[in-house]
This record gives C-alpha cells, sequence and structure tokens, in this order.
C-alpha cells in the first residue's frame, strides 16, 4: 500500500511539476503590484482631505517598490487631472496637482500652467452657466412664471446645458492633453 501525504506534501509536489517563475515574470508580478499599491495610494490621497503625507507614504516602502510605486502614483495622479465632473471647488485637480508637486518638484512649471488653465476653465463654465441661467429665466418670465416658482434651476438636467458644457470640454481639452504629455514625459512616462 502506498503511503499517505498531506496535503501540504501534495502542493509542494505540484508546485515543484510546475516549476519556478521566469525572471521576466516575477518582475511582470512585482510591477503589477507596485502599480496596485501606487494606485491606492494615490486613490486614499485624492480622497482625504488633508493631512495625509503622500511622499512620505510612499518613501516608506522598500527601495526596489519605491520607484515602481511613485511612478504608477505619479501617472494616476496626471490621469486624474481632468475637466469631466469638475466640481466648483475644483478640490480633486488640485489635490492631484498638489500631489504631483509634492513627489516631483521640477514639474512646478507645467503644474502652475495646468492649474492657471483649470482656473480660466472654471471660469468659462460659471460664465457660460450664468448666461444659460438668466437665458432660461427670462423664458420663464415671459411664461409669467416668477418669484418663489421658479427657485433654483437644475441646469445639469437641462440638455443644452449638456451641449453646452461638452463644447466648453472640447475647446479645452487639447491644451490640458498637451499639458498632461508634458507631465508624462517630465516622469518619462508614455512619452
Amino acid at each position: 500500500m502506498g503511503e499517505l501525504k498531506s496535503a501540504w506534501e501534495i502542493a509542494q509536489e505540484k508546485a515543484s511539476k510546475l516549476g519556478k517563475l521566469s525572471p521576466e515574470e516575477e518582475q511582470r508580478q512585482r510591477e503589477e503590484k507596485c502599480r496596485q499599491i501606487g494606485q491606492g495610494v494615490t486613490q486614499r490621497w485624492l480622497d482625504a482631505s488633508q493631512g495625509q503625507d503622500l511622499a512620505g507614504e510612499i518613501n516608506s516602502y522598500p527601495e526596489k517598490e519605491k520607484s515602481l510605486i511613485k511612478q504608477a502614483a505619479i501617472g494616476y495622479l496626471i490621469e486624474a487631472i481632468d475637466f469631466q465632473g469638475l466640481s466648483p471647488d475644483m478640490r480633486r485637480l488640485d489635490r492631484a496637482i498638489q500631489g504631483i508637486a509634492s513627489l516631483e518638484p521640477k514639474s512646478e512649471p507645467v503644474l502652475q500652467r495646468t492649474s492657471e488653465l483649470a482656473q480660466e476653465y472654471a471660469q468659462a463654465k460659471r460664465k457660460a452657466r450664468q448666461e444659460l441661467e438668466s437665458k432660461v429665466k427670462e423664458v420663464l418670465h415671459q411664461l409669467r412664471i416668477s418669484g418663489t416658482a421658479v427657485g433654483d434651476i437644475n441646469l445639469e438636467a437641462a440638455p443644452q446645458w449638456q451641449e453646452r458644457e461638452q463644447r466648453l470640454i472640447e475647446a479645452f481639452l487639447p491644451r490640458l492633453d498637451s499639458l498632461k504629455q508634458e507631465l508624462f514625459c517630465i516622469f518619462g512616462l508614455m512619452c
């Protein structure tokens, strides 16, 4: 009769039959792990209101992983610089810019231009919103609907606003993409 083997011994035999990972596969797995860590660190940074030290958190990882995590975090922060769904206070965009600046001060000139573009976009969006809102109120007034019956107008639901906002984004997007490409090149990502 054959001897009984433990589950551990069986698993070890199967693992030895599969063989070890090649150095390329190990490197790929390490890079994927670091990308996931970088994404998690970045997401926590973007979601936090204050008090988190992004560079400090990344520097707490072992030296072999630190540069890969930093590279992944910077890539995600650059991708977070976006006008879609931009809140009026631009908190997420500002946090992304702050995060990049904390990780790499040499990117400051490009980040400054990015911030100025975001301010310009926000101002253009406010102006377009006010114009459309006054037009809607004028139409309502002509229909003899005014006062407390009007209240706040929900422009987000109006197709005219959605079209106007999309045109506005399309007007600013090439400049934003150019700045993001500069940032990617500074960090040697997708250049």
